[in-house]
């Protein structure tokens, strides 16, 4: 962790890794120190080291227990996935999103987020553009578009829009939908659907997706800290003897 998050701080990162790098190498080291108390406590049978490592080791317990519910509460109503009736998926913010939505969809907070989005290396729909896998726009769910993508790089399909390349599309005039996000599509990659309600709850959806993996991630450390925590009362034992 604090290689990588020294790798993020240096060199071209671009700043949407940047902000990430700080916490990686403060939680690296933490661990870091942590590891070596215990493993020098243990060897040396220094039973101060082992009751600092024993109360460190609760600490990050209680830490995940904690943000193991503050994940579950987070991932629920956050955005909604929604079949459309060509087959592929689309996302909707729900009528009462919750804080981590909110907290999302704020002015500040969303225009950091879309300038990560469309900065030139690594704009999530060059990639679309540059394939242009679809003969059809109907075949779209054969493509797995992300979330993202899905929200951003596309008009939502209630548009009526004419399709003409995964992120080139005609308006019709003749439609009628009351969706403001067709008045906010233009196929200039730099706009697209960046601005749209579709795209924000694309972003929300993925990170409630994420979220929710790294929870199952999270109770299956939780699970070895408290295995090891158990091994270290008995270490804490053990050096107490020779003590």
């Amino acid at each position: 962790m604090v290689i990588a998050g020294v790798s993020m701080s240096q060199g071209s990162a671009e700043e949407c890794y940047q902000v990430m790098a700080k916490p990686m190498i403060i939680i690296g080291g933490f661990f870091m120190f942590f590891s070596l108390v215990g493993i020098i406590g243990a060897c040396c049978n220094v039973t101060f080291l082992l009751i600092v490592y024993l109360i460190l080791m609760m600490f990050v317990i209680i830490v995940g227990i904690i943000f193991s519910m503050i994940t579950m509460i987070a991932t629920s109503k956050g955005a909604e996935e929604v079949k459309t009736r060509e087959g592929y998926k689309e996302y909707r913010l729900p009528d009462d999103p919750n804080w981590l939505a909110m907290a999302i969809l704020k002015e500040k907070s969303w225009e950091s987020i879309k300038s990560c989005l469309t900065v030139p290396e690594h704009n999530v729909c060059t990639d679309l553009k540059e394939r242009q896998i679809n003969s059809t726009a109907t075949e779209l769910d054969q493509n797995e578009l992300t979330p993202i993508q899905s929200g951003c790089c596309k008009p939502p399909s209630e548009c009526g829009f004419v399709y003409g390349g995964m992120t080139t599309w005609t308006k019709n005039n003749g439609g009628s939908s009351k969706n403001n996000d067709c008045n906010l599509w233009n196929n200039d990659n730099k706009t697209l659907c960046f601005e749209c309600q579709s795209c924000k709850a694309g972003v929300i959806y993925g990170v409630k997706d994420s979220r929710r993996k790294s929870s199952v991630v999270n109770i299956v450390f939780c699970i070895f800290i408290v295995v090891f925590y158990f091994i270290s009362i008995c270490a804490l034992g053990n050096s107490a003897k020779h003590g």
